[in-house]
């Protein structure tokens, strides 16, 4: 994958840096006026040269918007394609699979079946939440959200799984699509991690509702104040600890994502039920 990114971006930044000192040296005085002792040179008139100029100024603006692009794409495959904290978390599960295998044999031997029997359907439940993911058509999708439920259950923190929703007939990239999970995962699992709370619930839910997608995504804890829920959106605005540079971004990256692909998002908080963030996707045609 990174390779093809590599790829893709040099051959788009050679053409580009082509046709710019094809368009330079076509209008260039001086070096017309030596062509013109070898070969007839033709002069263009005046707004012509203004316009190839204006195209050739413009290439070094598509250099560096391919750049930033190869950045972000680069940044987010990375992300998909790490497997250092997916394979720990894995390894909590196996731990966790393991005590219920437990659990349920020391009920058995204790002779109480009812009990085992109830463990065995609350563990089962769990697991169909988890197998919900599966609904998603898109695997690098499906894959993101399993990854963050790990990750999230390794750290102790309890995920609401509700996804109803296939999220077929979707125009946003996979990339964009990724940018929006990623962030507002990754900045809800922060948050219930650095809590005070004994309750941490991660709340995920994908659904479909009056021609839109809505995906859902809540942290039981800490509840913003309104002046916080307008600030968050600002880049490089971040109300993480001791936050750095490299701090602030997410939420206005997510936004920026939402709104390019004709969407919205919308953040509500609140006691008791602590920070929701909805991002509402049109389907294709809508």
């Amino acid at each position: 994958m990174d390779k093809q990114l590599y790829r893709r971006t040099y051959i788009l930044v050679i053409i580009v840096l082509i046709q710019f000192t094809a368009s330079m040296m076509s209008v260039n005085e001086t070096l017309l006026y030596k062509m013109d002792y070898v070969l007839p040179v033709y002069k263009y008139p005046y707004l012509i040269e203004l316009l190839i100029h204006i195209l050739g100024i413009s290439s070094i603006v598509w250099i560096i918007y391919i750049l930033n692009s190869f950045k972000q794409e680069l940044k987010f495959s990375k992300q998909l394609n790490s497997s250092d904290e997916i394979i720990e978390a894995l390894k909590g599960q196996k731990h966790d699979f393991n005590n219920h295998m437990n659990m349920v044999s020391v009920y058995i031997q204790m002779n109480q079946t009812d009990r085992a029997a109830d463990y065995i359907n609350e563990v089962c439940g769990k697991s169909n939440e988890v197998f919900s993911i599966s609904k998603i058509e898109n695997a690098e999708i499906a894959a993101i959200i399993y990854k963050k439920y790990a990750i999230a259950e390794s750290k102790g923190i309890t995920v609401d799984l509700d996804i109803t929703s296939t999220l077929d007939g979707l125009s946003i990239s996979p990339v964009d699509l990724s940018k929006i999970l990623f962030n507002l995962i990754d900045n809800a699992i922060y948050e219930l991690e650095h809590s005070c709370s004994c309750e941490k619930i991660l709340s995920i839910e994908i659904y479909e509702f009056e021609g839109q997608h809505i995906i859902s995504v809540g942290n039981s804890s800490p509840v913003l104040s309104p002046e916080l829920c307008e600030k968050i959106w600002v880049k490089g605005f971040s109300t993480k600890r001791n936050s750095r540079g490299d701090h602030g971004y997410g939420l206005s990256i997510v936004k920026h994502a939402v709104e390019k692909n004709g969407g919205k998002i919308e953040v509500e908080s609140y006691d008791s039920i602590g920070t929701i963030f909805t991002v509402f996707l049109p389907k294709n045609g809508r």
